[in-house]
């Protein structure tokens, strides 16, 4: 692992770690009492849609801890058993994050359906409405202001929890218009408990799009293939570098590990070819900020047969 990563990591990335720690706090505070706020109202204003928003909200706690932790850990430098540093846990709390919002999604689908099923409905009190408009206005701004520090500090586990923000709002929505309509027309009960079969629909596919996504990281599935492209394009932009070979590529956390073969002219020297691999390597650590670590091997390109 080269220095020049964890000298940037111990400078601009610090910063980056704090911001992602202090939105990340503040959004776990707002859920606090957004939680006792949907519970409690939802109970005595009989709302099923906004005590399922209320878990909704309680799941949200948990990936706040889980992706500050991720953050914590995830920012450890490399040591002799993580010669890649610790990234990956980072990536791990997004796993985690995706199945606790699918196992949430699942129980309040359960709990609608039953209630539908039964006819146990009946239209809640007007409380609920104020808890629910609360809820919306709260969580959309936690998405802007997370989202915000997401994409300035490149981390997918904030990200992440941003879209659970938003997401949360968005189910809010559903309850304020269900609970409303229940309120003004109480024929239209059954509306409250629809509306937190739809809350439970957009849980599990947001859980089931975090978990997919962070999976196929953990596994080493390569960056798009334009990235992999622009990435081949700048090592090819460096004067010398007559190939690129074997141009591999992997995720560590929110960060991308390069591995490359360059096809050098054969009349280079041993240590013209290392200058010239250094050069590569400090280009390309320049250039995306993406990128924390170059490995790359040198080969003689092979003169061309007319």
């Amino acid at each position: 692992m080269n220095n020049r990563f964890w000298i940037r990591m111990n400078n601009t990335n610090a910063k980056a770690l704090n911001d992602s720690l202090k939105v990340t706090i503040v959004g776990s505070v707002i859920n606090v009492i957004l939680v006792i706020l949907k519970i409690v109202l939802g109970i005595m204003g009989h709302s099923r849609a906004l005590v399922a928003d209320g878990i909704h909200s309680l799941t949200d706690l948990v990936t706040d801890v889980i992706v500050i932790g991720g953050l914590i850990i995830g920012s450890k430098p490399q040591d002799d058993s993580h010669h890649y540093g610790h990234g990956k846990v980072e990536t791990l709390a997004e796993v985690g994050l995706g199945w606790i919002l699918i196992l949430a999604g699942l129980a309040i689908m359960f709990d609608s359906v039953k209630a539908m099923l039964s006819g146990s409905t009946g239209p809640p009190l007007p409380i609920v409405i104020p808890a629910a408009l609360a809820s919306i206005i709260l969580k959309e701004y936690l998405y802007r202001i997370t989202i915000k520090v997401a994409k300035r500090s490149n981390r997918p586990s904030l990200v992440a929890n941003a879209w659970h923000h938003r997401s949360d709002a968005l189910t809010s929505i559903g309850v304020l218009l269900g609970a409303g309509l229940a309120v003004v027309f109480p024929a239209m009960a059954v509306m409250d408990a629809l509306v937190g079969l739809v809350v439970a629909v957009v849980v599990i596919k947001v859980g089931g799009g975090i978990a997919w996504k962070s999976s196929m990281r953990i596994i080493d599935t390569a960056p798009s293939d334009d990235y992999v492209t622009r990435v081949s394009d700048l090592i090819l932009s460096v004067p010398g570098v007559r190939s690129v070979r074997n141009l591999r590529m992997r995720h560590v956390g929110s960060l991308i590990a390069v591995e490359v073969h360059l096809g050098l002219d054969p009349e280079m020297s041993v240590f013209e070819s290392h200058d010239l691999a250094t050069e590569v390597k400090r280009f390309v650590l320049e250039k995306d900020s993406r990128i924390f670590d170059v490995l790359v091997h040198v080969e003689p390109e092979e003169p061309r047969s007319d």
